[in-house]
C-alpha cells in the first residue's frame, strides 16, 4: 500500500526540481560549464559522505555483486553504468546553458515529451509495448514540435537534446538494475568529474573567486541535487511507478510557471499551440494512470 509519507516526499521531489531554475537563473554571470563543474564537484563530495559515512554496507555488497557476475556481464553493467554517467552530464550540461542563455519554457518543454520519447525508446530498444491511444499521443507529441520548431528550431533543437539524453540515460538504467541507486548515481558522477576534469581549460577557462557563487554551487549540489533524489528514491520504496510518472509532470509545470509569470518570458501564437497540444498529448497518453490515480 502506498503511504501517505512516501507520496508526500515523491511530490516534494518534483517541487524541489521545479524551483531549480530560480538558482540557476542567479548564476546566470558564469559560465555552463563553471557551473557544471563545481556541482558535479560538490555533489560527489557531498555523495561520497553518504557512501562512506552511511551506506558502507550498500557498497560493499555492491562491489561483492559485481565481482559475482562473469566478464561478459560485468562489462556491460560497467559500460551502462558510465555510459550512463555521460548521459546525465551532457543533460546537465545543456540544461544549465538553455536556462541561462536560451529559456526556461524550453528547459520545460524538454521535460514535458521526455517521458513520451523514453516511452517510444523503450517500446523500440526494450520491446515495451504502448497502446494504440499512446501512439496516438505519440503523434500529437511529434505535432506539438513541429509546433515549437515552426516558432523557432534553436529552442527544439535543444529541447530534443536535453530530451533524448535523460530519455536514454532512463533506459540505460533500466537495463542496469540490482545496484543501490545511490552507489550507482557515486560512480556516475565520480566518473563525470573524471571526464570533466580532463577538459577543465576548456569547460572553466577561468576559477571563480566570487563567494556567493560557491554558496549557490553548494545549495545546487545539496538542496536541488542530492535532496529530492534521497526523497525520490524514498518514494520509489512505497509508491509505484505509475504514481511516480505522473507527479514528475510537477516539475516542467512549474517550471513553464515560472518562466511565463515571474521571468516575463513570451509565447507567439504558434509556440502557445505547441505548448496546448503537448498538454492534449500528455493526458492522452497517461490517461489510464491519471484515472486510476483519481478514483483511489
Amino acid at each position: 500500500m502506498q503511504s501517505p509519507k512516501h507520496i508526500t516526499a515523491g511530490i516534494t521531489a518534483f517541487l524541489i526540481w521545479g524551483f531549480f531554475v530560480i538558482p540557476l537563473r542567479a548564476l546566470s554571470d558564469f559560465t555552463a560549464g563553471q557551473i557544471l563543474y563545481f556541482r558535479i564537484l560538490f555533489s560527489l563530495i557531498i555523495l561520497a559522505v553518504i557512501l562512506f559515512g552511511f551506506r558502507r554496507k550498500s557498497l560493499k555488497e555492491g562491489t561483492q555483486l559485481l565481482s559475482s557476475f562473469p566478464a561478459r556481464k560485468r562489462n556491460a553493467i560497467i559500460m551502462l553504468t558510465l555510459g550512463g554517467g555521460l548521459l546525465l552530464t551532457v543533460n546537465w550540461l545543456t540544461f544549465i546553458y538553455v536556462v541561462n542563455q536560451i529559456n526556461i519554457k524550453t528547459a520545460s518543454f524538454s521535460y514535458l515529451i521526455c517521458p513520451v520519447l523514453t516511452a517510444v525508446l523503450g517500446s523500440v530498444l526494450l520491446q515495451e509495448k504502448l497502446s494504440r491511444q499512446q501512439w496516438v499521443a505519440v503523434l500529437l507529441c511529434a505535432l506539438s514540435c513541429i509546433l515549437i520548431g515552426m516558432g523557432s528550431v534553436l529552442e527544439l533543437g535543444f529541447s530534443v537534446l536535453i530530451a533524448i539524453t535523460y530519455a536514454l540515460y532512463l533506459i540505460s538504467q533500466r537495463r542496469n538494475q540490482g545496484f543501490d541507486r545511490i552507489l550507482v548515481l557515486g560512480v556516475q558522477v565520480l566518473f563525470a568529474f573524471i571526464v570533466l576534469s580532463s577538459l577543465l581549460p576548456l569547460l572553466v577557462a577561468e576559477v571563480p573567486d566570487n563567494g556567493n557563487f560557491y554558496a549557490l554551487i553548494i545549495v545546487v549540489a545539496g538542496v536541488f541535487t542530492v535532496l529530492p533524489l534521497f526523497l525520490n528514491l524514498f518514494a520509489l520504496n512505497k509508491v509505484d511507478a505509475a504514481t511516480i510518472g505522473i507527479v514528475m509532470y510537477l516539475n516542467p509545470i512549474m517550471n513553464f510557471t515560472i518562466a511565463v509569470l515571474f521571468y516575463g518570458e513570451k509565447l507567439g501564437f504558434v509556440q502557445s499551440m505547441g505548448y496546448l497540444t503537448i498538454l492534449i498529448a500528455l493526458v492522452l497518453f497517461n490517461y489510464q494512470t491519471i484515472k486510476r490515480f483519481v478514483n483511489r
